[in-house]
């Protein structure tokens, strides 16, 4: 292993309109326990060991050719753990979920690990909820969904994280699109 190689991910926060992002985080606050760590967004690059340089100068090249992505999330839905009870509820994009989606894949073509194997099918989304059993979750999502979601929001900046068992660290911030 490099010796500037540790668990990092990349992430954007979202820029929401209006009070979205308040009630977003208050119900972070209550149903996700990692709400404490990191507030509401976009994972693009899982946790995973990269090396910090090589990082940096691929993040910096993907987000210098990428435009800011607006987004709406219009729907919750349950995503099961795959081992195990429990789950996750996100909050799931229409508006702006290909690009988003694309630009996974952007970053994900130069990082120096391989996509997760559980990772087939990446749906863009910003976690609100996580448990051990799955009733609950259905009956979060449901009365999100019952509210009729419309949370409009952008990203202009894509995040290069430090994950540790102790903290989430930004350790450096990319600006989308071109420098002039």
């Amino acid at each position: 292993m490099d010796t500037d190689s540790a668990i990092r991910a990349v992430v954007a926060f979202p820029h929401f309109e209006g009070d979205d992002r308040h009630w977003l985080e208050s119900i972070r606050a209550k149903h996700d326990p990692e709400a404490k760590n990191i507030n509401a967004h976009f994972t693009l690059v899982f946790p995973a060991v990269l090396p910090l340089r090589a990082t940096e100068a691929h993040v910096t090249r993907v987000a210098h050719s990428t435009e800011p992505i607006r987004f709406v999330l219009r729907r919750a839905t349950v995503s099961p753990h795959a081992i195990g009870s429990g789950g996750h509820v996100f909050l799931i994009p229409e508006d702006g979920r290909d690009a988003l989606a694309g630009l996974h894949d952007r970053l994900y073509e130069g990082v120096a690990q391989p996509r997760p194997k559980w990772n087939t099918s990446f749906t863009p989304h910003v976690t609100v909820a996580a448990g051990t059993t799955i009733d609950p979750l259905h009956t979060l999502a449901g009365e999100l969904n019952a509210k009729g979601l419309s949370i409009r929001g952008s990203i202009s900046e894509l995040v290069l994280v430090d994950v540790t068992s102790a903290e989430i660290r930004p350790v450096a911030h990319f600006p989308l699109g071109s420098l002039v």
